[in-house]
């Protein structure tokens, strides 16, 4: 008997509007590759293909962002027009036959935004040395919650499985969600309530205008840099609120991924089920998941799905490689694939 037979990181998970052949998830991740005009480009395509042949049971397409004036950097993925739909579309074309589902990450950088004149946030902030982002006008966050639920139509228009709503890793929603980059004095801040409204309009919009049953997911930091027993408090409250919402599920990440290292495992797998508590819904854990012990352990502590991201910028095949005795993932943690464009990988001789 082969060793990763009967694991149950290829057990079906069956969400309640969406069911993947297995628990592996392709965790979103700018991919460097995208058309400047905001589409998807020949060799996404490839890329999503290759994931999709290799085991990968949901993909997690994107991120795409939900307007011109929120993209991260030249080249980025968009659904913030009509046009950009028809060329979404052929991500599901490229992975359907693998039995592959793909649900697309919708978000908006706010004071990450390119250029510099588009930096936006909830208050002040200044991420980058003399580039602060200016605070939002309440009309403002009304046409950005209308751009992510407009984004999700387009989404669900491409046949995307679903959408997953990006407020992680100090993206304009994360800023809204993190106490210590929200300090507006409006109904948008001041309290938890006050932080978690635009997402929260965000779903409710998304669930009218898509369907009920469409599949929304929501992607959050399971701690923050600074005022973390606030935001870890809020967003305990913030759980049982994503499913009274209808959320499908909570995707944990971490506010200092890019800081853990190569030797450390499955690092966000505590904070995120502390905070998850008692709510009865699904989890998907992303960081430090290199092989199956790493994955099977996840899932073992009460997380229902685990979810990789730059392990499979190196190796796409990595499920393929470890079923033929490959040991871990080659992948050093050196996190150059967010700087090194289209190589995307500096140990890819291409």
């Amino acid at each position: 008997m082969k060793a990763f037979e009967g694991m149950k990181v290829f057990e079906k998970m069956k969400f309640k509007n969406l069911t993947i052949k297995n628990r592996i998830v392709r965790s979103a991740t700018h991919s460097h590759l995208g058309n400047l005009d905001g589409t998807i480009s020949d060799e996404e395509l490839d890329m999503f293909e290759e994931l999709a042949s290799n085991d990968i049971g949901l993909i997690i397409a994107g991120q795409f962002f939900v307007s011109k004036k929120g993209i991260v950097r030249p080249g980025s993925n968009e659904l913030a027009e009509d046009y950009q739909i028809e060329r979404a579309s052929k991500i599901i074309a490229r992975v359907r036959p693998y039995g592959t589902k793909v649900i697309a990450q919708l978000n908006h950088a706010g004071a990450k935004a390119y250029p510099e004149d588009n930096k936006v946030g909830p208050s002040v902030i200044e991420l980058e040395k003399d580039k602060p982002a200016r605070e939002m006008s309440v009309d403002e966050i009304g046409s950005v919650i209308e751009d992510f639920i407009d984004a999700a139509y387009r989404a669900k228009s491409s046949g995307m499985d679903g959408v997953e709503i990006h407020c992680a890793h100090d993206y304009l929603l994360c800023e809204f969600l993190t106490p210590s980059f929200n300090k507006r004095t409006d109904k948008y801040g001041e309290t938890y309530e006050g932080r978690f409204l635009i997402v929260k309009e965000i779903i409710q919009g998304i669930k009218i205008k898509c369907g009920s049953d469409y599949p929304v997911f929501v992607k959050v930091n399971s701690n923050a840099a600074d005022e973390n027993e606030q935001y870890t408090s809020d967003l305990k409250k913030m759980i049982p609120e994503f499913k009274r919402l209808g959320v499908e599920a909570v995707e944990f990440s971490g506010s200092n991924f890019i800081h853990m290292k190569y030797s450390d495992h499955n690092y966000f797998v505590e904070s995120a089920m502390n905070i998850k508590g008692n709510t009865d819904i699904p989890v998907v854990v992303v960081g430090g998941i290199r092989n199956f012990a790493d994955m099977e352990a996840v899932l073992e502590a009460g997380v229902d799905m685990i979810s990789i991201s730059r392990p499979l910028i190196r190796e796409p095949d990595l499920i393929t490689r470890l079923k033929n005795g490959q040991e871990k993932a080659k992948c050093t943690s050196c996190n150059k694939c967010f700087v090194v464009g289209k190589k995307r990988c500096v140990f890819n001789k291409d």
